[in-house]
């Protein structure tokens, strides 16, 4: 689960009273933009005292937001090897092992900066999150209830257990901890929409509606909770109730996170930048702001065809896209409408259309096609094997949630797509990264990273530091 609070490095966290002055004015140069001047006065103070871990790591730290990873791991490095006890330098260098696709590495980072500092909260949250990434899920477990065990009243520990514990298929444990976010941070929207939707998987829907009934008066108009509080109606078969607060969602809009616009938002311009307010991703969203929410509009229709009001679901249908993302659900629901009338053929044929626009779409119509030649049903029978077709389908994508296989197939696509596991674009970087890896394999040599070479600029230094050979040089030498 991601928080605005969640550490991001930054040189400013490895300033102290030692040289202030001196980081301070680094600091500025660094705001301002003036990089290379920065890291002159950083190797400058460097040059008088070897040992001063802290400018060595805010050298690292103006790597990184480089993506000079492999260069910047190399003063991550010296710098814990300058101050074995400093639990700042091995968090850093895991932060460049994740960034940099390298989770063995920020593994054995994260593990030195818990021996450096053991209540270390960056240091456990981190390395729980890297246990989720790797589908680890009981060692995640372990470290995040080794966290509360520092801080039981950290709600931001709390809601990373209760996502795993959902993942898992461990509702009761998953909700039990979501009350206590709620009890820590009364209003938390996440918690309380995570919250209500285990109540509702539970079969507990008055307790559902109860938790964001209360949501709801102190945010009337917020997306989420409209759409969370509209399924747990329709869970309950409370169709009028349903619709009317789906009809509420077809204008409102996702409320922002708590802080503004969010932990991006000072990466990437503040409000005025890419993502921000006034960015070009803003004049898209203004652009379409008139056009009713399109996850609300099938909500809704989905509340109006058990209550037979079928011109206006066929109306709102009618509307929508039947090409690209929402065909198969808009097809579905076509074939709920004519079942709802009797019209058992033409629901048939919309509800294979839905099937067929799913990846395994073939194979599960030969199922279907079957089971209709043994059993030969007629009518509700008929229907009835598509629809428990579509429940056993969604059941499954449930208990798959957690399990990997839906990252997996996200990994693959992003990969088809020629990007990273990160996003679009990182895949070439990271590819870049270990290219460069696999050709400076044992150029190490030495304790000395580039910084005891004279000289700050990474690119003329053929003696920068890559992690997997750190990793190998270690493994063989030690």
């Amino acid at each position: 689960m991601a928080h605005s609070d969640e550490w991001i490095p930054n040189v400013e966290q490895v300033g102290g009273e030692d040289g202030q002055q001196a980081m301070n004015y680094i600091r500025s140069l660094m705001n301002e933009g003036r990089t290379d001047e920065a890291r002159g006065e950083l190797q400058m103070l460097i040059d008088q005292d070897p040992q001063n871990s802290r400018a060595i790591m805010a050298y690292g730290m103006s790597l990184m937001r480089d993506n000079r990873l492999e260069e910047a791991t190399s003063y991550f490095e010296q710098a814990m090897a300058v101050d074995p006890e400093n639990g700042t330098a091995p968090l850093l260098a895991a932060r460049a092992g994740l960034q940099g696709d390298n989770p063995e590495y920020a593994e054995t980072n994260y593990h030195k900066a818990l021996e450096a500092n053991p209540t270390s909260m960056q240091a456990l949250t981190g390395l729980a999150r890297l246990h989720q990434r790797q589908n680890k899920p009981d060692e995640a477990i372990e470290v995040l209830e080794r966290a509360l065990g520092v801080d039981p009243q950290s709600d931001r520990v709390r809601s990373q257990l209760a996502t795993i514990y959902a993942r898992e298929g461990r509702r009761e444990e998953a909700k039990e901890q979501l009350e206590q976010v709620l009890a820590i941070k009364p209003g938390d929207q996440r918690a309380t929409v995570m919250l209500a939707n285990i109540c509702t998987q539970l079969g507990e829907t008055d307790e559902a509606t109860k938790v964001l009934d209360g949501a709801l008066k102190a945010a009337p108009n917020d997306l989420r909770l409209l759409m969370t509080s509209g399924r747990a109606k329709l869970a309950k078969e409370d169709y009028t109730g349903a619709e009317s607060l789906f009809r509420r969602a077809l204008t409102a809009k996702r409320s922002r996170p708590e802080g503004g616009a969010g932990p991006m938002a000072n990466r990437r311009g503040g409000a005025g930048g890419p993502g921000g307010g006034n960015g070009p991703m803003a004049a898209m969203r203004q652009n379409r702001g008139d056009r009713p929410n399109a996850m609300a509009q099938i909500a809704l229709v989905q509340s109006l065809i058990p209550q037979k009001k079928l011109k206006e679901a066929r109306e709102i249908l009618g509307k929508m896209r039947r090409n690209g993302r929402p065909n198969p659900m808009v097809q579905r629901l076509y074939g709920d409408a004519y079942a709802m009338e009797g019209n058992f053929k033409a629901a048939e044929e919309s509800y294979r259309a839905a099937i067929q626009r799913n990846d395994n779409g073939e194979d599960i119509l030969k199922e279907i096609d079957a089971a209709k030649a043994a059993q030969n049903p007629e009518g509700e029978a008929l229907v009835q094997l598509y629809k428990d077709s579509f429940k056993d389908r969604r059941e499954s994508r449930r208990e798959n949630r957690g399990s990997g296989g839906m990252r997996e197939r996200l990994r693959e696509r992003r990969q088809q797509r020629g990007g990273g596991e990160g996003g679009p674009g990182n895949g070439n970087m990271r590819e870049r990264m270990r290219q460069r890896m696999a050709q400076n394999r044992g150029n190490m040599g030495g304790q000395g990273g580039p910084m005891m070479q004279g000289g700050g600029d990474g690119d003329q230094n053929p003696r920068a530091g890559f992690m997997r050979a750190m990793m190998a040089r270690r493994r063989g030498d030690n």
